[in-house]
């Protein structure tokens, strides 16, 4: 169907290819015109149009051929014909049966929205009726159309057909769509990396300003240092270009290096040491005249505080505030025209926090950004007008309930912190503890994700969500050492090969969301540059363009783009 723009497309289910042709002639009559075969997606589809509203009308009636329709072309609407004089029962246990099928996909991201299903019943009100009815409801099935004059499989209804027309207009009509939103969740500085490549996947096959097009960004950890400056307006291209010393951006060489001196905690290692020589003289002279000596167990607890976060965050947010206040860009989040909210944890409180909203604006970006990434037992605290803040993945994975609370209605997530599933029995046993521990917050970390995921999207159908992880070859490069800044070029190119795929697999769901943002979707660029990865057996930046030819997008910073004060 279509509003002014794009056809539509319903997908009807029904007991007979004879009920479907009452079905069409109705809306043919009730439009005033004949139907038109063959201008729908396939040969022989009909098409009614009605108003500004046309229909593509397709007719499967075998459960199997519906859930592919489903799985392979981008569907409006899907009508289930219950309309029978007789063996309600048999129709319903069919409708039922149609509900668990479309319910039982691997990833709820791919389920087809109960909300766009329209179900076709006659007769009037009944305990077998109202039974059913409750039934769809429970289900979440958004509407129900009566048809208390059907007489049979090949009944023509003039009248009832304008009335599915107006229930179909009022189902398809033109809505002004919710905003876009970027959530990126945290993950080391692999995580970085990984994010950054799918970005570049995305910039490639986005128009609508691309990865910076977004209405809203949402960062936690290593999603908000990517994050922070794509809402600034630097580009993807520049960002990667900065941590592989490549010139033509605006952002300065980035060296993400952990292991410096510079990222050493010595004021919070020396105000232990001076703690502890307090306790331990406290504790000397407590004890003379006591006969007893000092346990093992309790030096242990009493001294166990000593063992601190070796590093600070201190120098990153150097780098960041760098790079936030530059010419034409800015370090505050109230200059923004395009939102920015990042997550941290209050470590006292142990409630998420995030920096940006309306109570939380005032902070610097970069120091915000310090906040979020400062992940115990790496890096210390950050202090922030008397409180302390730490990693915003200790309390959230993905701020993308946020955004919807905000008013986004598409969303990307992308989620570099996955656990690497091992094949081989005892693989994790023979690892060591650290290893182990960061395997275990992984896990809960990304099935905390997948649980409220497939619980809201089942309440909140109307919002559509596309996540992008590593697949699981990928994450074990990623989590062998979540801080090695070294293999970027082979991240970058696996989240770009892998980012492409998934788009490549939900392309026909993906293009009928994004045609409601009014953004478009164009995968020639991506997979001329996927040929060139793929090939490629010593990886450099070039690779990342079509041909090999370097060429940074620079679009308009914040300060660029506004008028001067």
């Amino acid at each position: 169907m279509t509003t002014g723009d794009h056809p539509k497309r319903v997908l009807y289910h029904g007991p007979s290819a004879t009920q479907f042709e009452g079905f069409v002639r109705s809306l043919a009559g009730a439009a005033g015109s004949a139907a038109e075969a063959g201008a729908g997606a396939g040969a022989g589809e009909p098409t009614i149009t009605w108003g500004a509203l046309t229909c593509s009308l397709v007719f499967r009636p075998e459960l199997r051929a519906l859930v592919a329709e489903l799985h392979e072309n981008y569907v409006n609407l899907l009508v289930l014909d219950l309309r029978c004089r007789e063996d309600l029962c048999h129709h319903a246990e069919r409708a039922i049966a149609i509900l668990d099928a479309l319910d039982a996909v691997a990833d709820i991201e791919e389920r087809f929205g109960f909300h766009r299903i329209l179900v076709l019943m006659a007769g009037g009100e009944t305990p077998a009726i109202d039974a059913l009815l409750l039934e769809l409801g429970a289900r979440g099935v958004g509407r129900v159309l009566r048809h208390e004059a059907f007489e049979g499989p090949d009944t023509t209804d003039v009248a009832w057909g304008a009335a599915f027309l107006g229930e179909a207009q009022r189902a398809l009509g033109r809505r002004a769509p919710g905003g876009r939103a970027l959530c990126a969740a945290g993950g080391g500085i692999t995580g970085i990396f990984f994010e950054l490549g799918v970005l570049k996947c995305l910039d490639d096959c986005l128009d609508s300003g691309g990865a910076n097009g977004f209405d809203m960004f949402f960062g936690i950890s290593a999603g908000a240092v990517v994050t922070g400056p794509l809402a600034v307006g630097y580009s993807v291209d520049e960002y990667m270009a900065a941590i592989a010393g490549v010139r033509g951006g605006r952002v300065a060489p980035i060296d993400l290096r952990l292991f410096r001196l510079g990222h050493l905690d010595l004021p919070g290692f020396l105000r232990r040491v001076g703690a502890a020589t307090k306790s331990a003289w406290e504790g000397i002279v407590s004890r003379r005249g006591v006969e007893r000596e000092l346990s093992r167990e309790q030096f242990l607890f009493d001294y166990a505080d000593l063992v601190a976060p070796p590093f600070r965050a201190d120098r990153f947010e150097a780098t960041l505030r760098g790079v936030l206040t530059a010419p034409g860009a800015t370090n505050d989040f109230r200059r923004l025209p395009r939102p920015l909210y990042i997550g941290a944890t209050d470590q006292d409180e142990r409630s998420h926090v995030i920096f940006g909203d309306e109570e939380h604006n005032t902070v610097p970006i970069s120091r915000a950004i310090q906040a979020s990434l400062s992940i115990n037992p790496a890096f210390s605290a950050t202090p922030i007008r008397g409180r302390y803040y730490e990693d915003g993945a200790i309390t959230r994975t993905s701020n993308f309930v946020e955004a919807m609370r905000r008013g986004a209605t598409l969303i990307f997530v992308l989620d570099p912190f996955l656990p690497y599933v091992a094949r081989t029995p005892g693989f994790n046993d023979r690892r060591g503890v650290l290893y182990n521990i960061d395997q275990d917050v992984r896990t809960i970390s990304y099935t905390r994700y997948e649980t409220t995921r497939s619980w809201v999207l089942r309440k909140r159908p109307d919002v559509s969500c596309y996540t992008f992880v590593p697949g699981n070859r990928q994450r074990r490069l990623i989590s062998h050492n979540p801080m090695d800044h070294r293999p970027f070029m082979e991240i970058w190119r696996g989240a770009y090969l892998s980012t492409l795929k998934r788009l490549q697999h939900l392309r026909h769901r993906l293009e009928g969301d994004l045609r409601v943002h009014g953004v478009g979707l164009d995968l020639a660029r991506a997979e001329a540059v996927s040929a060139r990865l793929a090939a490629a057996t010593s990886l450099s930046f070039d690779d990342f363009f079509p041909d090999g030819k370097v060429d940074i997008r620079r679009p308009p910073l914040v300060g660029d783009a506004r008028p001067s004060d």
